[in-house]
């Protein structure tokens, strides 16, 4: 059994990123950055600012109490800035939310945790990327069937799946790296998106807090846009798509009767109450499972985007559902695919025995196209390799004995030659080549997605 060198490090609790207490603290740092912005721009004095700050901590208020306002409330910004109000000292405490709303809070806090979120989804992607390029490398010349219907079709390596997979996944990270733009984006233009409370100054307003949270800008900061975010529920979903896919083919590989690859899960590992010979595969199907239930969460996204006039409350609570269940199933995912490429091992004998069931047929076009370079053209090439398969699964002959009796092979071909044509590892194209090109893009690209992640901290 192969395996490439590593492994993931222990992951996190992704739910314990959008939780309220999170939430909170990060409504107010928006709050704290708001003030220092207005400080600067001269709309509110600099001591407030201070003060603001000062206090804009949530081991500085009583959690539980504005916990229970907040219940009361229904309203989790106004007991916020109440509480952080009432907490400083002096006057300053009413310059807390200046001529801010409910929304551009909110929206903003869900952005920064989401992209929290999308830094550890790089992490993991990079981690994922890094074993990925351990198989394709180690599997670069590892012979097996490549399948089309389900059924054999020509011999390909292992490397070559695996560089397909790289491939895929990193068109992700195209997607993901071109959208990082527009979603991490502030909309602070007040209760409706006008700027009408910031005496004139509400743009020069939103591009200086934008710069203190680092995020960019939309041209109108209008309460009745979520296509960005939505945006980004939709690229989890994608990716969700890919990983899926894999670990459906891996567990599919996975069955006795096929037996090219494996879990390495440990001795400990148990797959059945009942039946003690049972080692079931835990980490492909966790992937298929996480990513079902992600995708899920498409429709309410775009449900979300359906905001009526300048705003509601209804589109806000869809979109906050969909970000807050969407991203930590995301990161659940993007880690149990993870480790399944670390611990996935592959069987070379099994794959050479599964590839010669087909007693040569998987090298048919290699056979058809040596016959036509010979001087039988392709289509009778074609049409004499086609009627010695059906000769061969008819009377239960070996399609080599068919075809060393058809004297149209043996025209242009002696034994030897007709063994060569029949060697599936004398015909994988550019398998090989793929394969390690692939390995090392994917580990460049790996390098470049954790410098990225560091990037967002």
């Amino acid at each position: 059994m192969s395996e490439p060198a590593g492994g993931p490090g222990e992951p996190e609790h992704p739910e314990a990123l959008f939780s309220m207490p999170r939430k909170i603290q990060a409504w107010l740092d928006i709050e704290v950055a708001l003030a220092h912005s207005q400080a600067r721009l001269g709309m509110i004095p600099v001591y407030a600012a201070v003060e603001i700050a000062r206090q804009g901590r949530l081991e500085r208020l009583d959690q539980r109490a504005l916990l229970d306002d907040m219940a009361a409330t229904k309203a989790p910004i106004v007991s916020l800035v109440n509480f952080l109000a009432a907490a400083c000292d002096g006057d300053a405490g009413g310059y807390v939310h200046w001529g801010a709303t409910t929304q551009n809070v909110m929206q903003t806090g869900e952005v920064l945790l989401l992209r929290e979120a999308h830094r550890d989804l790089l992490e993991r992607l990079a981690g994922s990327l890094d074993a990925l390029a351990g198989h394709a490398e180690q599997g670069a010349t590892v012979v097996m069937a490549g399948r089309t219907q389900r059924r054999h079709a020509l011999p390909i390596t292992f490397g070559f799946k695996v560089a397909a997979w790289i491939d895929e996944l990193l068109r992700h990270e195209t997607r993901f790296r071109e959208a990082e733009p527009r979603v991490f984006t502030l909309i602070f233009g007040g209760a409706v998106g006008g700027w009408h409370s910031f005496d004139g100054q509400g743009e020069a307003l939103q591009r200086e807090l934008a710069a203190r949270l680092a995020l960019g800008c939309f041209q109108v900061p209008s309460r009745a846009v979520y296509d960005h975010m939505v945006e980004y529920i939709l690229l989890l979903g994608l990716l969700a798509s890919t990983c899926a896919k894999i670990a459906q083919e891996l567990f599919t590989l996975m069955s006795e009767e096929i037996g090219e690859v494996q879990e390495d899960l440990g001795e400990a590992v148990v797959g059945s109450s009942t039946m003690p010979q049972k080692v079931n595969p835990k980490l492909s199907v966790r992937v298929i499972a996480l990513a079902a239930r992600l995708r899920a969460q498409l429709g309410l996204a775009l449900d979300a985007g359906q905001i009526s006039h300048e705003g509601d409350a209804a589109s806000s609570q869809m979109l906050y559902a969909a970000v807050d269940t969407a991203c930590p199933l995301a990161l659940e995912m993007i880690t149990a695919f993870e480790e399944l490429m670390w611990k996935l091992r592959i069987a070379p004998d099994a794959m050479r025995a599964n590839l010669a069931r087909s007693g040569g047929l998987v090298n048919a076009e290699n056979l058809m196209m040596t016959l036509a370079r010979g001087g039988l053209g392709r289509q009778r090439a074609h049409d004499l390799v086609h009627e010695a398969a059906l000769a061969a699964g008819q009377s239960g002959r070996a399609f080599h004995e068919v075809l060393a009796g058809d004297t149209r092979v043996g025209a242009g071909l002696d034994d030897a030659g007709l063994d060569s044509a029949l060697a599936p590892e004398n015909y994988l194209g550019d398998c090989v080549r793929l394969a390690r090109e692939q390995a090392r893009r994917a580990r460049r690209n790996a390098a470049d997605l954790r410098r990225r992640a560091a990037g967002l901290n």
